[in-house]
């Protein structure tokens, strides 16, 4: 019976070794990490109440909040991020986060060093503020068109053809559309079929 017990016990701790195992492999492997990205972004949206008091017994004072955007992971996994409500909202606002960066609009100077996490490439300037978020997007997902019809919310301040020979666009020809925020601007770029390819924020 002791045997048994032993067997047992030991079955179950290689058991539980494995499936921890497994867990700590699939938080790192590609496919589950864009499995699991359902449950890493998030969004939120707020109204413009300027504070005051919206409860009708005056017992809950909200104040207003501005639209936020939280993408944690691939980006190239969902194509349908990038055409969500909250994302185009809390983009005007300048609020949008990829992968625990957002660009700093009032950050002064140019590019001074990069990183690159998951399929995003963040930019910062020699002070370490982030500068600009420039991120692959699922290829042949999101036409044009669906693009700016999810976008007509925020106005277009220039568009045009790319001719692939600035540094976010090397090698790669199409078109792009830039869209003001508050306080600054993203561009979406398209390949030669008219395809969402990436996009930059800053």
């Amino acid at each position: 019976m002791r045997k048994v017990g032993r067997i047992f016990s030991a079955t179950l701790v290689v058991s539980t070794l494995v499936v921890g195992s497994s867990a700590a492999y699939i938080t790192t492997s590609p496919d589950a990490q864009a499995a699991e990205q359902v449950q890493k972004w998030g969004h939120g949206e707020g109204g413009s109440n300027g504070g005051e008091s919206v409860s009708a017994q005056g017992s809950m004072n909200l104040e207003a909040e501005t639209p936020w955007y939280n993408y944690e992971g691939y980006t190239t996994y969902d194509p349908s991020f990038t055409q969500d409500y909250n994302f185009v909202r809390a983009l005007k606002y300048d609020n949008v986060s990829i992968d625990g960066y957002k660009v700093e609009t009032d950050a002064k100077g140019g590019v001074d060093h990069t990183k690159d996490i998951y399929d995003t490439t963040v930019e910062f300037n020699e002070d370490d503020q982030v500068v600009g978020l420039t991120f692959l997007t699922k290829p042949d997902s999101v036409s044009k068109s669906t693009f700016k019809d999810a976008h007509e919310s925020n106005k277009i301040i220039d568009e045009g053809e790319n001719v692939g020979d600035d540094e976010d666009t090397e090698g790669t020809e199409g078109t792009f559309v830039t869209y003001e925020t508050n306080n600054g601007s993203y561009t979406a770029y398209f390949d030669e079929d008219d395809n969402l390819m990436q996009m930059r924020i800053g």
